[in-house]
């Protein structure tokens, strides 16, 4: 099997020739652009056996959804190696200002000030006409690449409603309305469930996109959240996406991090076809063999190499969590890292790399 093959096979349960081996940050169709030497040099060994996304843009963002076109950046400038970006909201009730700050070497993106902080800016944002993002349209094969045959996937993505919400003013006051403001609460998220599938219903047209990956709900996965909270703002309306996201013949790409252990199970029931990342303590948790026994084969699961192992530990931690991952059994199981390399790759870094990779060879060699 090749690449895309074999993942669009594990996440749909059948069977695969290898567990899929996936390396976050190298999702490359070619190691061209690829300046880091470290990583250029682990693409040389290993790229061919990973798959890459061909994107299709959504254009959701966590403001709301508002659309796009209502969102005008208004300053930038360049502070201690950071990009310190100030965009405006136009609401036709005033703007709305957002600075977000971003490192160019780790590609992490920040707030620095959300453009809600108070419920005179939800009405501010809320106000603002609904229309679909300009340039939205479904992916056109015409433009695939020549690798696509082999390794390529067509991918969207989107964000789970509730954090559109949530995501558009500080968490500390998100969790307040949640006491305060429940109802509030669920007309927002039902707004952005409503715009969600409104753009789904345009890139899925004609069932050319493959997967769609969908994020946020580690926002309220206990502690962050009560477990009665996350059924609430997550279950229903996650479960309509996914629904939908079915009817347009793709997989859907659960996205949560830290202990999920407690709400795993309900990722099950609404669908999810795909659920990373598992990962253990002290970074979660539950062990992918914990994962793996309470899915029973439900659900396909993604884990659990954590980024920190490559880039602080040594060869032996790497193993030895790679081996780890194999326990309890190869289906619906993907062997994945819980981030890409988030600096320069050092020769730490890459010993590790190659150590992972030679466990996969040796517990997942291509029959």
């Amino acid at each position: 099997m090749n690449p895309r093959e074999r993942l669009l096979a594990a996440l749909r349960g059948r069977p695969v020739d290898r567990v899929p081996l996936v390396l976050e940050g190298f999702h490359y169709a070619n190691g061209n652009n690829i300046k880091d030497p470290g990583m250029r040099e682990i693409f040389e060994r290993i790229g061919a056996q990973l798959h890459f996304f061909h994107e299709c843009p959504a254009f959701v963002n966590r403001y709301l959804v508002t659309p796009p076109q209502r969102l005008r950046e208004t300053g930038r400038e360049e502070r201690n190696g950071e990009t310190i970006t100030t965009t405006e909201i136009d609401t036709p009730k005033g703007p709305l200002t957002a600075v977000t700050g971003c490192n160019r070497q780790s590609n992490t993106t920040w707030t620095l000030k959300y453009p809600v902080e108070s419920l005179d800016d939800i009405e501010k944002i809320r106000s603002v006409p609904w229309e679909l993002p300009a340039g939205l349209r479904p992916p056109d094969p015409a433009r695939r690449p020549p690798s696509f045959a082999g390794r390529g996937i067509v991918h969207s993505g989107v964000s789970s409603p509730f954090v559109c919400v949530a995501g558009m003013m500080p968490y500390e006051y998100f969790l307040r309305l949640c006491a305060t403001e429940r109802e509030l609460l669920h007309e927002l998220t039902h707004t952005c469930l409503e715009r969600i599938i409104s753009i789904l219903d345009v890139v899925l047209a004609g069932g050319t996109v493959e997967y769609v990956w969908m994020g946020g709900c580690e926002w309220l996965t206990p502690p962050m959240g009560s477990h009665a909270l996350y059924e609430e703002l997550v279950q229903h309306y996650e479960k309509a996406v996914i629904d939908r996201i079915h009817a347009g013949g793709a997989l859907s790409h659960i996205h949560c991090h830290g202990n999920v252990r407690s709400t795993l199970e309900l990722a099950i029931e609404r669908g999810g076809d795909f659920f990373e990342p598992v990962e253990p303590p002290p970074d979660g948790d539950i062990t992918l063999a914990e994962a793996k026994t309470l899915a029973r084969g439900r659900i396909t699961l993604g884990g659990n190499i954590e980024a920190r192992l490559l880039e602080n530990e040594d060869e032996g931690a790497v193993e030895a969590a790679a081996r780890r991952a194999f326990e309890g059994g190869r289906f619906r199981m993907v062997l994945q890292t819980t981030a890409g390399p988030l600096a320069a790759v050092t020769p730490r870094m890459l010993r590790n790399y190659h150590r992972l990779v030679d466990v996969w060879e040796e517990l997942s060699p291509a029959d």
